[in-house]
């Protein structure tokens, strides 16, 4: 009897370990499609409000990382970032930013998600020229940004699925930085398991497949150039606690996670007025799924959130108003060279620490950033640990920079961080 007993127990944990081992068996949890707010777009532009999604996970405190898998040298810290389109017409200013993403690298056929990639540049402010600015400042550090939100950024996931695309992809990475002598490579993929607006491809698997996608890039790229990765607010889309182990930081995109009317673009704590995520939030939600402090660049905006398809009655302005334009709507009244549908007056909300426009009524007709909440948000960085800050986009700031500057005397104490 007890023979026979012995028998049966090995045959049933023989059984158990097949099916554990068995790839077939696992189970990776996938976030439904996100739930679209009014919280608009601009570099993502549109983040999803799903349950928790990937393989996420990770215990309080951040995530521990491989040694010899991360860039030795991932240039000046605290960081100042900006992302710096195509569509700039001027070179940026080296001496007020320590790293710059130039964007936007693009897959060559996003349907399909091979031929590697292809950078757009401007005209007037080429990559070259952009690199070159390191005479200025030696420490500054280049990347490629590559993806972006919507259709055009396509080609992540039919990629990441494929071995031969992802050797692909990440050698056309490698020669590309080697082409234009750059420091290392921004991903953009918005976001993995989702799609953009039902214009990208996604796959249950994305999550899995992005972490593969880092290491051959790691190995492809070596521990001598960077590799960050632009994330939703929320944290959500990525297994943290494998992918920091070949990125380097996470620009967090803490914005777009409110629009007027009913909320903020960009809050830096929980809003007295309005019930979303706010900056506080953003941080926990990646510490908790493996991201430390110390590797979170946090995103600000150059611009602000007005409503999302208003009526001819309720529209003042455009669904996003670039910081440049501020000046004109609160000392002139006019926007875009017209006078304003109705005036607006500006309010500060004193726990999120935000502005806001309203108008005669004391609707909120815009959310943005000035100079008083970037400078708090420097502060913030600065007293709570996170690697920096980074801005989507340079040419949304005004003539003189204000809101770039004012992070920098936060965190620099000086309007320079050289």
């Amino acid at each position: 009897m007890i023979k026979r007993f012995a028998i049966l127990l090995c045959a049933v944990l023989s059984a158990l370990c097949v099916s554990a081992c068995d790839p077939d068996n696992r189970k990776i949890d996938v976030p439904p499609p996100p739930e679209k707010t009014d919280d608009g777009g601009s570099q993502s532009g549109q983040e999803g409000q799903g349950s928790q999604g990937g393989e996420q996970g990770g215990s309080e405190g951040g995530s521990s990382t491989t040694s010899g898998t991360l860039c030795t040298d991932i240039g000046q810290t605290p960081i100042v970032l900006t992302y710096f389109t195509e569509y700039n017409e001027e070179l940026p200013d080296p001496t007020i930013i320590t790293h710059i993403n130039y964007a936007h690298g693009r897959f060559k056929n996003p349907s399909t998600g091979d031929g590697g990639i292809v950078i757009t540049e401007s005209k007037q402010a080429p990559i070259s020229k952009v690199v070159a600015l390191k005479a200025q400042n030696p420490r500054l550090k280049v990347m490629v940004m590559i993806g972006g939100w919507g259709g055009h950024a396509d080609g992540f996931s039919m990629m990441a699925r494929d071995p031969k695309k992802r050797t692909e992809f990440c050698h056309s990475v490698n020669e590309n930085i080697k082409k234009y002598k750059l420091d290392g490579v921004d991903i953009d993929w918005e976001y993995p398991t989702q799609s953009a607006d039902g214009e990208t491809g996604c796959d249950p698997n994305d999550t899995r497949n992005f972490n593969l996608v880092l290491k051959e890039l790691r190995d492809t790229l070596g521990t001598d150039k960077i590799i960050s990765f632009a994330s939703s607010s929320s944290a959500k889309y990525v297994d943290w606690n494998t992918a920091m182990k070949y990125m380097d930081y996470v620009n967090v995109m803490t914005y777009d996670m409110g629009a007027a009317p009913s909320g903020h673009n960009s809050p830096l704590h929980k809003s007295a007025m309005f019930n979303h995520r706010s900056w506080d939030e953003s941080i926990d939600a990646h510490v908790k799924g493996g991201v430390p402090k110390d590797r979170q660049v946090m995103g600000i905006p150059t611009y602000g959130k007005s409503k999302k398809n208003p009526t001819d009655s309720e529209k003042i302005f455009d669904y996003s108003v670039k910081f440049y334009e501020i000046d004109d709507i609160l000392n002139k009244g006019t926007y875009k060279g017209k006078k304003l549908a109705r005036p607006v007056s500006r309010r500060w909300e004193a726990t999120s620490m935000v502005p806001y426009l309203v108008d005669g009524a004391g609707v909120n007709v815009l959310s943005y950033d000035d100079v008083e909440s970037v400078t708090a948000k420097g502060q913030y960085i600065k007293a709570g640990g996170e690697l920096g800050a980074m801005f989507w986009e340079y040419r949304y700031d005004d003539d003189n920079h204000s809101l770039i500057k004012a992070v920098v005397k936060a965190l620099y104490g000086k309007e320079s961080v050289l």
